[in-house]
């Protein structure tokens, strides 16, 4: 029973090559004669092919369609079946010769056709649009129903008479027909990036070019895809965007750096345009430019320069019957948006002027002297109160009379008086004495005494016969003159007592 064992071995293989044969998919490959039936078109393998090379078929109409309705037909280059691919090399005889409503027939792909059948194309009466390659033998349609003319054809059809035969076709006419549509294959050409070839019959032209919908930076041709960035330059009708040169493609302005003004130069077409910021001028004053009622400032980081009104407030007050008028001006711009001037002159004989007069220290040759109080209130009514960021000019307006040479502005302050840098403004025809001040409180403007004047009060009359021992506010003349008097007599009383020591002490 030793050969037992082979034959057992024998019947496991056959079972496991069934098993194997059970779990895989059955494939009914097409075979030379076999019908492919896709779409419209029934094909006929004509060969299988060989070493991975694709096997052939030939073309015609699928008759489960109704011929008389079908009005558009594609032809493709190849067709494929459970895998395999096959080759359109041929239409077969009177492939479409039934298609009475076909308008269009699309053989464009049909690069590997070879031959096409006897009246293939008669009775087509319709057909008028034949989409082909760009070197498409026309010497196929011979025979088939279509007479080629150059780019346009005509179609044969029959007409059907009495014959000796009792129905053979008595005679063929022809249609109006249609015109021929080539279809190139575009590639890009090596020797110009302007244009493209068809690889196949060596035409050139430009390309036809499009934004790219999946690139809107560049724009792609049509026909061979070729792709290159867009050609930018402003856009004549809209300051907003640029516009491509070549495929007329807009787009806003985008990139650079904003500058002052809030514009930037495009980094696509170079052209400025208004950002959506808003600017940001550094502006600073150019102290020499300081005038009566303007000044120059220059933006330090684009060195622009431009003209502004500097005063931001002014107040009425009265004075020994008078308007007087105080300005303030803010060159610097160290106030706060919305602030208010106001300012009061002190009423003379009243005890805040006997106040401030009795606090205005004795350096001051005064002549004459007014007391004002000026204050400032932000938007809020509030009183901004001591010192502020930096410093402002105040314009007060020199009262009628007074001698603008000899005028002070004096911050008046218990203890110890402020007196300032003082200049004569005119405006609008009135003069002003102004200061500059970083500080809010009381303010006594004062016509100084010359020495003309100081001699005059010394000796208790003025130059207009008045009696300025009495008027002037600078108060202590009478005083004076009392103590000097005093001292001359005790220094005489001196000098006499010691005469008569020195008298007697010779004598002894």
């Amino acid at each position: 029973m030793k050969t037992a064992k082979p034959v057992r071995a024998l019947t496991s293989i056959i079972l496991a090559i069934l098993l194997i044969s059970v779990n895989l998919p059955f494939t009914a490959m097409a075979e030379v004669d076999d019908f492919i039936e896709e779409g419209k078109l029934m094909y006929l393998v004509t060969s299988e092919g060989s070493d991975g090379a694709p096997g052939t078929v030939t073309a015609g109409f699928n008759e489960n369609f109704d011929p008389k309705t079908v009005t558009e037909i594609t032809v493709p280059c190849t067709v494929t079946n459970d895998g395999k691919s096959y080759s359109v090399t041929a239409l077969s005889d009177s492939a479409f010769g039934s298609c009475t409503a076909l308008t269009s027939l699309d053989l464009s792909e049909c690069t590997k056709l070879t031959s096409i059948g006897m009246s293939a194309f008669v009775d087509c009466e319709s057909l008028n649009s034949i989409t082909i390659p760009c070197n498409f033998d026309k010497g196929l349609f011979k025979d088939t129903g279509i007479v080629t003319d150059g780019d346009s054809f005509k179609i044969e059809y029959a007409v059907i008479g009495m014959g000796d035969d009792g129905g053979a076709p008595s005679s063929l006419t022809e249609t109006p027909g249609g015109t021929f549509t080539y279809i190139h294959n575009w590639e890009k050409d090596s020797s110009n990036s302007a244009q493209h070839k068809c690889s196949r019959c060596n035409t050139t032209e430009a390309h036809d070019f499009k934004v790219n919908d999946k690139n809107y930076s560049e724009h792609i041709c049509t026909k061979c895809s070729y792709k290159e960035q867009h050609k930018w330059q402003p856009d004549a009708n809209n300051a907003n965007q640029h516009k491509c040169t070549v495929c007329q493609y807009g787009e806003a302005h985008y990139g650079g750096t904003a500058n002052c003004d809030g514009k930037a130069k495009c980094v696509a077409c170079s052209s400025e345009y208004q950002t959506a910021s808003q600017g940001g001028h550094q502006w600073e004053v150019m102290p020499a430019t300081i005038g009566p009622v303007s000044a120059e400032y220059r933006c330090e980081k684009c060195l622009d320069t431009k003209k502004e009104e500097i005063g931001v407030g002014e107040s009425m007050t009265a004075f020994n019957g008078q308007k007087l008028k105080t300005i303030l001006q803010d060159p610097y711009k160290v106030l706060p948006e919305g602030v208010e001037l106001k300012v009061k002159s002190i009423e003379p004989g009243s005890a805040r002027y006997n106040e401030l007069l009795a606090n205005l220290d004795d350096t001051h040759k005064v002549e004459n002297v007014a007391f004002f109080e000026i204050e400032l209130y932000n938007a809020k009514n509030e009183k901004i109160s001591g010192e502020i960021a930096g410093k402002v000019r105040v314009l007060i307006q020199i009262p009628d009379g007074w001698d603008k040479k000899d005028l002070e502005a004096v911050l008046v302050m218990a203890g110890a008086d402020v007196e300032f840098e003082e200049s004569v403004i005119t405006i609008d025809g009135k003069d002003y004495l102004a200061f500059w001040t970083d500080h809010f409180s009381p303010y006594a403007l004062i016509e100084t005494a010359t020495e003309k004047e100081e001699k005059e009060s010394d000796s208790g009359t003025s130059s207009e016969g008045r009696d300025t021992s009495k008027t002037s506010p600078a108060t202590g003349n009478s005083d004076f003159v009392l103590i000097s008097a005093l001292a001359a007599v005790s220094a005489s009383a001196v000098i006499f007592i010691y005469l008569i020591v020195e008298r007697k002490r010779k004598k002894a």
